[in-house]
């Protein structure tokens, strides 16, 4: 089935063709009809499937289509702010809204993104000249909306994206002020990765008889080949980069579980001389772009993330991920290595497991229901003798301080004690996880 059965506008195929979308995902064909006939919505949808045009395509052929309706001269009203996409993240925001222009390239839609952590000026210039679709984080859409006086209410259709995470980072009271802010008669789109009982709240109090649909099914895409290697906790970093080395990868997501130890993984690497940034949340706007850059022009090796990457980032024919540690949430495992084997390429996950970690690795196995074989690398079998300097460490702790940077046999710095424990937002409230 091809996108022409959607009944989607001449210009919309046109955009769909140039840039290679041909045969739709079983989440666009189940929602863009539902949205065109006004429905509300409350969907389960991992990322990677296709959902951002799930949403974007109806809702651009609904605005352009109610334009031509109404008979204005030149397009679209130039005040006419129907479309408010609210999302947890920045790099979501962005991507969501390049997606959009590239939708929408031979209408006459505008579209802007408004995120925290870059400046907010050239952000409000390009809404006071007129914007059909906001997409927002809502932290930067409150500070416009209350310091600004940008008036919601010629919202028509709303689309909360990422829902369960806007749950996680405790977003929900700023959901409900925007449903009070925006038109009376409105549709409301929410699309979550996950169907707890807390998203299934949220949307009785948001949605007015939704059409649920459920294309998600926790399980791993078939083109992406997952490995387990068992490790002592405190040899991973030094297994990392003797995989890296040996095999000569050149692009490796690896992702960890603290800001912490992703910094401190980071510096090990360099260490070793593999070329590597950071990508978390304490991190600039502007470094994380960067960052997110150098990686997918091939200036950067490696990419140390914690989970604000596992949603949302598109890293065209990203051929490797690997798990430095695994994730608190057994959901948040098939986040991760859902950044590579896209669009029906080839993908490769790697988990480095401690024992201490097997609890971890049993609740990922009954989400992906699927079991991933341990297996070990020579010289760091369980049990296998540690090398000189980690007995040294013991022994003496005090030089766990001492960095010395040269060969890694006479470096001292090698504890390898990551913490594993990642603070999370606490939620509160009615949509609160029962304890």
């Amino acid at each position: 089935m091809s996108f022409l059965s959607l009944g989607l506008k001449p210009e919309i195929q046109r955009a769909l063709t140039a840039i290679g979308y041909v045969t739709p995902t079983p989440i666009q064909l189940a929602v863009i009809p539902k949205i065109q006939a006004g429905k509300d919505i409350l969907a389960n949808a991992e990322t990677g499937t296709g959902k951002t045009a799930a949403f974007a395509l109806p809702l651009i052929e609904m605005i352009t289509s109610a334009d031509d309706s109404s008979d204005h001269e030149g397009g679209i009203d130039a005040n006419p702010l129907t479309v408010l996409i609210m999302t947890p993240t920045r790099e979501l925001a962005i991507q969501i809204e390049q997606n959009i222009v590239q939708f929408s390239q031979f209408l006459p839609i505008k579209s802007v993104a408004v995120y925290g952590g870059a400046s907010i000026r050239p952000q409000l210039t390009a809404i006071s000249q007129g914007v059909n679709i906001l997409v927002a984080t809502p932290g930067r859409l409150f500070d416009i909306v209350g310091q600004h006086d940008l008036s919601l209410a010629s919202v028509k259709y709303l689309v909360i994206d990422e829902a369960d995470r806007m749950l996680d980072l405790g977003f929900v009271k700023d959901i409900e002020k925007v449903k009070r802010l925006i038109n009376r008669d409105h549709q409301t789109m929410m699309f979550s990765a996950t169907f707890s009982d807390e998203i299934k709240l949220l949307a009785d109090d948001m949605l007015i008889s939704p059409e649920h649909i459920n294309v998600a099914t926790t399980t791993t895409a078939a083109t992406v080949t997952q490995l387990a290697y068992q490790v002592d906790q405190r040899r991973k970093a030094e297994l990392l980069s003797e995989l890296i080395g040996k095999h000569n990868w050149q692009q490796v997501m690896v992702f960890t579980s603290r800001k912490e130890t992703a910094d401190h993984l980071q510096k090990e690497l360099s260490l070793d001389g593999i070329k590597s940034a950071v990508f978390h949340g304490d991190k600039s706007q502007g470094a994380r772009n960067k960052a997110l850059e150098e990686f997918k022009s091939g200036k950067l090796r490696v990419l140390v993330a914690t989970d604000l990457a596992a949603r949302g980032l598109d890293i065209q024919a990203l051929p490797r991920v690997i798990n430095f540690e695994l994730p608190e949430e057994p959901e948040d495992y098939v986040h991760r290595i859902g950044r590579t084997g896209r669009a029906g390429l080839a993908g490769e996950a790697i988990s480095l497991v401690s024992p201490q970690e097997q609890e971890c690795l049993e609740a990922i196995e009954a989400v992906i229901q699927q079991r991933l074989v341990l297996t070990s690398i020579a010289g760091y079998e369980q049990g296998a003798p540690l090398p000189a300097r980690y007995r040294e460490l013991a022994s003496d702790p005090t030089k766990t301080k001492q960095v010395k940077k040269h060969a890694r046999p006479n470096r001292n710095n090698r504890s390898g004690q990551f913490d594993k424990d990642s603070a999370k937002p606490q939620r509160h409230g009615k949509y609160s996880k029962k304890k």
